[in-house]
Order: structure tokens, then sequence, then C-alpha cells
């Protein structure tokens, strides 16, 4: 685990906290995520703090596809959560991602879990992340780094929502990234 850590619901640094969640299962899926990883680095208005370990996880909706790598990464953003989305939109494009459907494979995936404690319920952004309290490989490497984090949308915290998370999908430690 990369560190420079912040506390519970993040309070070191300029901007909005931001977990972000990364996922890729098709060529080289570790090479993908590192990729998105420098990008968001390299994003004007992104400050990466840390990332979890990389966890390989089996498919949830759409099972007949390769396993995902999936990690999750935390920050500051001085971007509002429309810019943060096309920010990591136009870096899942500029990486190779090709549209394909909903829920299927995918080069790499950049998904927006919380954007400090906001609620936002709009057609093309949902945040926190409308499914993520269901989904194994969000949650596991969010206890890895931030288990007192409690959700805005459910007044609970992320070690709470594992508990009661009915996904029982494979997920393992893969690897830890330098």
């Amino acid at each position: 685990m990369s560190k420079s850590r912040s506390n519970g619901n993040g309070a070191a640094g300029e901007g909005q906290f931001i977990v972000l969640s990364l996922g890729s299962n098709i060529g080289d899926r570790l090479q993908f995520l590192k990729e998105a990883i420098a990008a968001l680095e390299n994003t004007r208005g992104i400050q990466i703090f840390e990332h979890s370990s990389v966890y390989e996880t089996q498919p949830v909706d759409d099972t007949d596809q390769d396993f995902f790598l999936n990690l999750v990464v935390t920050g500051r953003t001085s971007l509002p959560p429309p810019g943060l989305l096309q920010a990591v939109k136009q870096i899942e494009q500029d990486l190779g991602r090709k549209k394909r459907p909903d829920k299927g494979p995918r080069e790499i995936d950049i998904d927006i879990i919380f954007y400090g404690n906001e609620v936002i319920d709009e057609p093309e952004l949902q945040i926190p992340h409308p499914r993520f309290q269901r989904r194994k490989f969000v949650l596991v490497p969010l206890i890895e780094m931030i288990p007192g984090f409690i959700s805005p949308m459910h007044d609970q915290s992320v070690t709470e929502l594992l508990e009661q998370c009915p996904d029982e999908s494979y997920i393992q430690l893969y690897e830890h990234l330098t």
C-alpha cells in the first residue's frame, strides 16, 4: 500500500477528499492499473494520497468473462464532481477503453466511490457509487485503507457495510504495488 495516509473521512490537504475504484480484466490488467494511477497523479486538480493492494476478483454481474484486478485509491481534488467524472472518463479513453456492453469486460474502469460526504443522484453521476456497498471488490480494499470511513448515504462504516455485504464472489490478494 502506498502511504501518505489521510484520516477516517479524509482531512489532509486542499480540495475534496475522494475515493476511486479501479478495475481491469482485459490485456495486461496490472499494467492498465499502474497506468491509470499514473494518469490520475498527472491530472491537474487531482492529488492521489495512497492506493490499496491489488486484488484478483471474480466478475459479479456478467460472470462469463475473465477475472478482474481491482484496487482503490484515495486522494483530494479541486475539481467539481462533474469535472472529476469527465477527467476519469478521459483517462479511460486515453488508456484504450473500448465501448462494450455494461458490466462487460474492460481494459480499465474508474468509478467515483466517494466525493467527500456528498450525495449526488443525477442521471450521469451517482455518488456514492450506487452499488459499492454490494461489491467486495470495492469494500475489501477500502477497509485496507480507511476501515472507519462512514458512508454518507448509509451512515455506516465501510467495515460494517462489508459485514452486511451479500456479495459471495471470489476475491484474493494479488499484489502489493510500490
